[in-house]
């Protein structure tokens, strides 16, 4: 009984497992996902634009060119971009982030349209519209004086607005202050406006009222920040993202030996920031791998750009170090005296030989043998050239020859003559240092007496540890030099080139 118990919960364990195989290897579901995430993604750049753009979606107009510089003024064209009727849905989205209309200047504006309703009603003389025209000097002093805009970062509203009315009124009043206090009381007044009620009213409607408009209350939370409700609309798509997460770190965990499920979740850290509660921007990193993964986007071009640009410019310098690094050690081998304690064996610690053989000797023989064999034979047409070449030159410009080569038969006597004897010249000197490389003992002996005369007239020489230690610190500024003048120069052009021959090679 408790063997078939347990024979059935291995089998239901084994479909739970294929089950989530299933979800982990199907592509369509993995471009689900992705596309989740990207609508994720999409309503958080909204969310964090709504309140910079919060203008624009309120009023459906943005101010092209618009420029003033000293003297020069201009006020822009206004284009209308937003439809009316789209602009009224976007802006409910007022509700999510917590926005209500700012209690005085909605007042404000309200006081303004029960004025244009008297005067139409009752006429610009009639006792109430003096009323409200009274009420409306009064809320323009506090709205300039108060600053209602401060709350809701839009202070500079506030001083458009200042300076709009300050210069529309510069036509009708007198103000050497440049008061706009002084210039919205004179506004609402009915000396002004009986003059031109309905230019001054328009006026008011299309410069005033839509920034006025804008100002809104955001009432601050327990957390000391701004009352914000994404997180509502947040919430589900998170809760979607982590359960795939969760299926796909545990998937990981079942499939590959020695992987624990916290391993797993490190497996997949990028899918980690889409948790986190700020820097939601961030979420584009986990974005970006899943429309890889998912083959909506690759990124392989765009890789191998990146990888190449971080190669091209790190290139450079890792090629200055590692030659630098070579010169330099090079450089300390001179100075300290490593050329004059080859030189002068014998005045050091005794030589230690390893080979038990004269390796001077051998690196001589072997030189002369690959010159001999290898190199001597194949050059051997253009140096009998070159050796005629030089007969026939030495022949003609010697005096005799001036003097025989009138004669019958010496006309071509330098051609003839220099052609055989670079032949037969070459092929003596071939086969004299055959005859020499041949396994001779007393050869590699008078070799060995030469090379080590050689180093003790070296040793005898009064001057000669002299000029030993004067080359190696010519040796030494000499190296200095290829560094400053070339290793320290290598220049992007070079870098780049090399970085063009490997795009060749791959591509």
């Amino acid at each position: 009984m408790k063997n078939s118990q347990s024979h059935k919960s291995q089998q239901k364990l084994f479909f739970f497992f294929k089950l989530l195989s299933w979800y982990y290897d199907r592509l369509f579901i993995s471009r689900i996902m992705a596309l989740v995430s990207v609508l994720n993604f999409g309503l958080v750049l909204f969310d964090l634009s709504y309140i910079p753009l919060r203008d624009i979606w309120l009023n459906g107009v943005i101010t092209v060119g618009q420029f003033k510089l000293g003297p020069y003024e201009f006020n822009g064209i206004q284009l209308e971009i937003v439809p009316k009727r789209l602009r009224e849905k976007i802006i409910q989205y007022d509700v999510i982030k917590g926005i209500e209309p700012y209690r005085d200047t909605q007042l404000y504006l309200e006081e303004a349209d029960l004025l244009e309703n008297t005067i139409n009603q009752y006429g610009l003389d009639n006792e109430k519209t003096k009323e409200i025209l009274k009420r409306l000097r009064e809320m323009s002093v506090d709205m300039i004086r108060e600053d209602p805009f401060r709350l809701a970062n839009k202070s500079g509203t506030l001083e458009i607005i200042k300076n709009r009315m300050r210069e529309h009124m510069n036509n009708y009043i007198d103000n050497p202050d440049s008061s706009s206090t002084f210039a919205f009381t004179s506004f609402w007044t009915v000396d002004n406006l009986e003059n031109n009620l309905y230019g001054q009213l328009g006026f008011f409607n299309r410069e005033i009222r839509p920034l006025i408009n804008t100002n809104y209350w955001r009432p601050i939370g327990e957390n000391g920040q701004f009352v914000d409700y994404f997180g509502l609309l947040d919430f589900p798509f998170i809760v979607i993202i982590f359960t795939d997460f969760i299926i796909r770190c545990l998937v990981i965990s079942l499939r590959y030996h020695g992987v624990k499920f916290q391993d797993a979740i490190f497996w997949r850290w990028y899918d980690l920031i889409f948790f986190l509660p700020y820097f939601r921007w961030l979420r584009i990193i986990p974005i970006s791998v899943r429309l890889n993964d998912s083959k909506l986007l690759t990124y392989k071009r765009i890789q191998k750009q990146i990888s190449q640009g971080f190669v091209a410019g790190i290139a450079g310098d890792i090629t200055q170090i590692v030659v630098l690094r070579i010169v330099n050690q090079i450089q300390k081998t001179i100075e300290k005296g490593s050329i004059e304690q080859i030189l002068f064996k014998e005045e050091t610690k005794e030589y230690i030989n390893l080979s038990g053989k004269n390796e001077s000797a051998e690196i001589v023989k072997l030189l002369i043998n690959l010159v001999v064999y290898e190199m001597l034979p194949e050059i051997r047409p253009e140096v009998e050239i070159l050796l005629s070449y030089i007969m026939i030159k030495t022949i003609s410009e010697s005096p005799m020859y001036e003097n025989m080569k009138n004669l019958p038969g010496f006309n071509n006597f330098p051609d003839k003559i220099s052609n055989k004897l670079a032949t037969q010249s070459y092929q003596i000197f071939l086969n004299s240092i055959n005859g020499i490389l041949q396994e001779d003992p007393i050869f590699e002996k008078h070799l060995e007496k030469i090379i080590e005369k050689a180093t003790k007239t070296l040793n005898l020489r009064p001057n000669a540890r002299y000029d030993i230690n004067k080359i190696e610190e010519l040796l030494v500024i000499l190296l200095e030099e290829v560094k400053v003048n070339y290793i320290q120069q290598l220049s992007d052009e070079d870098i780049e080139a090399l970085m063009d021959e490997t795009r060749a090679i791959n591509n």
